[in-house]
């Protein structure tokens, strides 16, 4: 899964070159070589719980990248997605077997940056088509 994920994600970045989309400003290029230190924390550090907050403190920065849009444009992210991934993450911390923090903090942390994602898609959607119904452009 993985590996379609990589494979897929190079590829949504490659039309995006292509077409012309996208871009990176100053802050966005600093936050992408943080979260660059948190993978390579990950990597490098052999302590699982700490190595665990840099794959979290990663993966928060780019989560936070992608709020600014999803609030802009709520529909262009799959509301369903984000929904089954908190799914998934509530699911995992639910198996884990000891109440340990190293083998939890990602699980409930996916769960709750995923659900929070979802709903923001959800509540900017229902804000946006509300504003839609009340415009007189739409009467």
């Amino acid at each position: 899964m993985a590996g379609v994920q990589a494979v897929l994600t190079t590829l949504i970045f490659l039309l995006a070159i292509r077409r012309g989309t996208g871009g990176l400003s100053g802050p966005e290029i600093a936050m992408i070589a943080i979260a660059r230190g948190g993978v390579v924390g990950w990597i490098a550090i052999d302590e699982p719980l700490v190595a665990t907050v840099c794959v979290v403190l990663a993966d928060l920065i780019g989560a936070g990248m992608m709020v600014p849009k999803t609030y802009r444009e709520p529909e262009s992210e799959t509301l369903v997605t984000f929904a089954f991934a908190s799914l998934g993450g509530a699911l995992a911390a639910g198996a884990v077997g000891a109440l340990d923090a190293s083998l939890l903090l990602y699980p409930v942390y996916y769960c709750v940056v995923n659900g929070a994602i979802a709903l923001l898609i959800s509540t900017r959607r229902a804000a946006l088509s509300g504003t839609m119904e009340r415009s007189p452009a739409m009467s």
